[in-house]
């Protein structure tokens, strides 16, 4: 059995619990499959359908074209939010704070 058709199997007895209102334990007593199968496979079918994160762009722009490019801080907009970078900021932080801002 190819991987599709394990995942297509594996998705119609899904299915067929799901439908049956059985507790886990008394399905997977009269299918004859461990507890811990199909609590894996009803994990890996949740995650398989969870959507994908939406991704958004980030636009910049430099703020006073008549300071020197040097000192010239930049302005980054996540959704609705402005971030103002001097030099010598950290990376790491701006990394986490614009992940934080996408996810509002």
């Amino acid at each position: 059995m190819s991987k599709d058709e394990l995942h297509l199997f594996r998705r119609q007895q899904i299915e067929d619990y799901r439908n049956s209102g059985q507790s886990a334990e008394t399905w997977c007593e009269a299918t004859e499959m461990k507890v811990s199968t199909l609590r894996y496979w009803l994990r890996r079918i949740k995650d398989a359908d969870q959507p994908e994160p939406e991704q958004a762009w980030a636009t910049m722009k430099l703020i006073d074209n008549k300071t020197p490019a040097k000192s010239t801080p930049v302005m980054i907009r996540v959704n609705n939010f402005e971030i103002i970078l001097h030099r010598g900021f950290e990376p790491s932080v701006l990394t986490a704070v614009i992940q934080t801002l996408q996810g509002i």
